[in-house]
Formats: structure tokens, sequence, C-alpha cells
């Protein structure tokens, strides 16, 4: 079975969004809301798990930034790719549109909850 290229980047694009998708729900959702419950800046906080909390959310917001922004390239380019007729896409704009709503959440996240 031969698979559209276009296609596989697309595929591509969803798998990295979804490896991506795990730090970004541990930092914005799990981690920094109970760190920033605490009264002590963050700078200060260690853990014997984690070491310093600070250097612990820098990293999972880098990892998930990195990781959203690999997938959106992916996306741009599978939706710039063009079939061997030279036609543009062949994807309905419904399978376009749900990635996008995906990306504006991912970001909005990334946003709302930079340390």
């Amino acid at each position: 079975m031969i698979i559209n290229r276009r296609l596989a980047l697309f595929y591509t694009s969803m798998i990295i969004y979804i490896a991506g998708s795990i730090p970004l729900v541990l930092y914005t959702l799990v981690i920094y809301p109970i760190v920033r419950m605490y009264n002590e800046p963050i700078s200060s906080m260690v853990s014997p798990v984690f070491g310093n909390y600070y250097d612990f959310l820098l990293a999972l917001f880098i990892v998930s930034l990195v990781f959203m922004v690999a997938s959106v390239i992916f996306f741009v380019i599978s939706l710039l790719m063009k079939n061997g007729k030279g036609v543009r896409s062949g994807l309905r704009i419904r399978t376009i549109l749900l990635p996008l709503l995906l990306y504006v959440f991912a970001f909005a996240l990334i946003g709302v909850s930079y340390p």
C-alpha cells in the first residue's frame, strides 16, 4: 500500500502533537497550577524527585513548545504540498479544522501558563 506523502506528513504532525501533549498537560494543567498555590518563589522550591521546580517547569515548557512547533511545521508542509497533477490539497475542510482547533488550544494553554 502506497501512502501519499501529504497524508504521511499530516499523520506525522498529529503523532508529534500527541507525543507533545503529554508534557503540555503535565506542565499546564497538573504541575504548574500546584506550584502556583504555594506562597514562596518557584525558583527557591526544591523537590527530592524533580530537583529545582523552576528548572523542571522550564524544561517542560521548552519540550512542549518544541513539540507543538514541530507539529505545526509538519502540518503546514502537508497542507502546502501538491499532488503530482498540481492540485493543492485533497484533504477535506473538516480534516483541516480539527488540528487547527487543537493548535489554538495548545498554544493558548502554553501562553496562559508561561512561568
